[in-house]
Formats: structure tokens, sequence, C-alpha cells
């Protein structure tokens, strides 16, 4: 029996560059397989030679491109994707489903069935979790699975392989008698190392990955945490792989890609000190060097810590600071403060390590003040990148039911508005009104104001060099990554290359 596991285009759709691969469908591919079942992903994004901007600051027509695509069935990628399908005769599609891209995952179902039409579909993913209803009313959907799907998803292959009852499948959403069941919830892995390592090797089109790209992983699930803005999968508990388990995972992907560089997407690395500490320290028994990047919280890290990683060869720390208002930084329930910022972006730099530091704009009750405190606070704590992202709702999360209270969003939009309306809209009634503090034309005009600070801020050319100089362990492992950085670094600063938006590809898969 043969499964099939789909990352639906995206970021191809929008003309951003796509790194990494989809890492909890290589997961399922691992469980999936230890399971009996022949397993491929295809990760749509990935699917053709990659190509694309870093330059987000023209996201607003991005996102239009995307509306576009997503409602031309003639599209090439949805042609592209039709004909994948076909030939891979799969027995069982699974799609993942983040909120972000739900309508191309709503055009991923259809397009599946339409050229396989007697193949179940199961949807799962963040969106699937917390808004299991709204997915099965796409009329392609067979199946959704809430949760982690680790274990649950072997369970289902195998219960409708063999014609069983569907009611023991944990976290499964189905129908029944022409009615929606939701099965109980299936408890979270209590085990982390009893699971496979990813199967990057179920990848299609390998080639089109970087080394780098092969590298992103995560030591642990979960974050302790209580940000109003995030959707707590896994209900604030955090579950931690042994050290051993890691390197293992870094041994299997340093042979096989050849990769330098790892990405750690923890939700809070450093969470657990110890964990952090004995990583960096089995790291650095390794015969030879890696660099790695990963992301916390500045409440985390100090000059001791900071120090630990670095001669490990961690090249990166990215953490949230949200906002420089402190009104509007307690809504966010991050529980920091603005002298916690300044001291981690005090060490930090101390260290040299390139920090990112992550802002936001557009919170329901923020008002035009709160945003310039925005801005004036990312020239004083002068991170070597600073991301800029205006607020988008996600249901099942405290700022989403407050813009819910405050008429500002809709909470049960129908499926075709996820194929017209941008992902940085969706939910909301008015798009233009997005707080209730601004109007309309005014929000506007200070996100434009915002986004050009940003902009002009990250495209310092000594800002560039001091990254590239943390990457340089990176680029001796693989000078393919190099030139693809010159490439972005020069169109960030508006300097196209003679031969495109890339430098030409390389084959970096040993």
């Amino acid at each position: 029996m043969k499964l099939l596991l789909i990352d639906p285009p995206f970021k191809s759709f929008t003309g951003m560059f796509n790194f990494y691969f989809p890492l909890g469908l290589a997961y399922l591919a691992g469980t999936a397989k230890r399971a009996g079942f022949d397993c491929r992903i295809l990760d749509m994004d990935a699917a053709e030679t990659k190509a694309g901007t870093v330059d987000f600051s023209h996201e607003i027509e991005m996102f239009q491109s995307y509306v576009k695509a997503l409602n031309d069935p003639r599209h090439r990628t949805w042609e592209l994707m039709r004909t994948l399908v076909l030939d891979e005769k799969p027995d069982f599609i699974g799609i993942t489903a983040m909120t972000t891209k739900f309508g191309s995952v709503i055009q991923t179902a259809r397009f599946c069935k339409e050229v396989l039409p007697h193949v179940p579909i199961v949807i799962g993913g963040p969106h699937a979790s917390t808004m299991p209803d709204l997915t099965m009313k796409i009329p392609e959907v067979d199946f959704v699975l809430r949760g982690e799907a680790d274990e649950t998803l072997p369970l289902l292959l195998k219960t409708w392989r063999d014609k069983g009852d569907l009611g023991t499948v944990g976290g499964l959403t189905w129908r029944k008698d022409r009615g929606i069941v939701h099965n109980p919830d299936s408890p979270l892995v209590a085990d982390l190392d009893s699971l496979p390592l990813p199967d990057r090797g179920a990848l299609m089109h390998p080639r089109n990955y970087s080394s780098e790209d092969m590298g992103v992983m995560l030591t642990s699930r979960g974050c302790p945490y209580r940000c109003s803005y995030c959707f707590h999968m896994w209900n604030r508990r955090v579950r931690f792989r042994a050290v051993k388990n890691v390197m293992d995972e870094i041994r299997q992907v340093r042979k096989a890609y050849n990769t330098a560089q790892f990405s750690i997407k923890d939700d809070s690395f450093t969470v657990r000190r110890k964990h952090v500490v004995e990583l960096c320290e089995a790291i650095q028994k390794e015969p030879y060097r890696i660099g790695f990047n990963c992301t916390t919280r500045v409440n985390l890290i100090d000059d001791e810590l900071l120090g630990i990683m670095k001669k490990a060869g961690c090249m990166q720390v990215n953490v949230g600071i949200e906002s420089g208002s402190k009104k509007i930084l307690e809504l966010t329930d991050k529980d920091i403060t603005h002298d916690q910022i300044r001291s981690a972006a005090k060490s930090l730099n101390h260290h040299r390590i390139f920090w990112s530091g992550y802002f936001m704009i557009g919170l329901p009750q923020e008002t035009e003040q709160d945003m310039r405190q925005t801005i004036d606070f990312l020239r004083e704590v002068r991170p070597y990148y600073g991301g800029l992202g205006v607020y988008s709702p996600f249901p099942q999360t405290k700022l989403f039911d407050q813009g819910v209270q405050l008429g500002l969003l809709d909470p049960n939009p129908g499926l075709e508005h996820f194929l017209k309306t941008s992902p940085k809209e969706l939910f909301f009634k008015d798009p233009k009104k997005r707080v209730v503090g601004v109007n309309p034309e005014r929000f506007e005009i200070i996100v434009q104001e915002a986004m050009k600070s940003f902009q002009g801020y990250n495209s310092n050319v000594f800002n560039m060099a001091r990254r590239g100089f943390a990457r340089r362990r990176t680029y001796m492992a693989d000078p393919s990554l190099f030139w693809r950085d010159i490439g972005k670094a020069l169109e960030f600063a508006g300097i196209h290359l003679p031969f495109g938006r890339h430098p030409p590809a390389t084959n970096n898969v040993r």
C-alpha cells in the first residue's frame, strides 16, 4: 500500500524563496514506513528548481499573485502537481494544512480527487486541528487527523486497509451516516526517541534542496509559555529528545547530504538549560565542526549559555521582540520585559552572534504611537536583522477571540473565502479594518513606513556582512551556499544579478 504525503504549493505562487523541507511530513513518512507502508513526500514548493525573493517588503503584491494562481486550474504548478500525483499512483493521500495556505490545501485536495477519484484523502496539520469541521467541508476530503499524527496516521492506514472500525482511531474526524464524527483526541507521543528519525529519503526532487535545507530539525516539541497570538497545539507541555538521539540524526544528515549547517526549529530551544549544555558538549566531541541556528526567548539566554552555544557552533539566534510598546508587549502575554530584551541584545552583541529580532504591528488594540515605538525600538536594540510582520489572527488563540469580540474578525468564514482572500487578511470582516484605534487609511501609511524603515535597516551592508561572516564555516563546507547568499544579499540591496534571482544551481545532495 502506497502513501503520498503532500505539502501544497505556496511560496512558488507568491514568488518568495523557500527554505528547508516539510519536517513534519518526514516524521510521518518514517512512522508510516516502519508500519509497512511505502511512502513518498511531494513538497510542491520544491517540485521545480527553487526561485524567489527574500525581500518581503512587497508582500501585498506577492499575496495577490498567490490568490490569482490559486484560482487558475491551468497554472503550470497545478498542472505539474496533477501529473506528479497521477504518476505516483498512491493508494492513500495525506495533505498538511497550515492556516496561511488553507486555500492551497482546498485546491490540492480538489485536483488530487480530480485525477484519482477513488483514492481517499486525509488532512492533518495545525489548521486541520484548530478547524476540523471547516476542513471536513471540503467535499474531496475523507478524513481529518487532529493533533500529532505520528502514531495515528499508521493506525488510520491499517484500519482503512483492513476495513476495521474507524471509531478506534484517536484524533480522527470522519463522516458517518451523513454526519461528522469527532473521535476522542489521541494522547501525545510519550517518548520522542521512540519515533524513527525523519525520513528525508522519502522526499521527491532531492536535487532541489541544498545541504542546508536538509539540516532542519527538532530537539524538542512544545513550549511552556502562553503567548496570546500562538496556537498551543502541544498544550504548553515540552518533551525532549535524548541528546544521543539528536546526535544520531546530525550524523545521519551530515553523512548523507554533507550538511554543515543545521537549523533547530524548537519553539524555545533553551527552555531546558541542561539539555542545551549537554547537546553542545556532544557536538564539540564530533570529529568535524558544524554550525547551527535556533529560536528561543530573551529571558532564556545569558552570557554563560551563549558562550557555550557559540563554542559548539551556534552562529544565529532568533528571538521574538514583538513590540516596542509596553502596553502591547503585555497584551501578547509573552511574559518578557523591554529590560530583558535589552539585556539579551547586549549579550548577543557581546558574543558577536548574528541574531534576528522579530517584531509585530497591527494588533487589534494598537495605536499609532504603539506602532511608532516598535519602529524606534528596532534601532535601540539593533539586532543584526529585524523581521517585521503585520499581525495575522489564528483560530484558538487569545488574540483571535479578542478580535472576534471587538467585531474585527469572522470566526466562521466559508471555504470560498480562503480561495479569494489574501493569506494576510483571512478572518477579517473588513481587511482594511485591522485595529480599532487607527483608521484604515492611516494604518496603511504607518505599515508602509514601518516596512520601509525595516527594509532600510536590514539592507545595511555592515549587517549583511556580519551575517556572511557568521556563516563562514557553512560556506567552506558548501561553497554553493555562499553564491546563493551573495545573490540574495545583492537582490535585497536592490541589485539584480544578470543571471536572475539566483546563482546557477548546483547539486548538493550526496
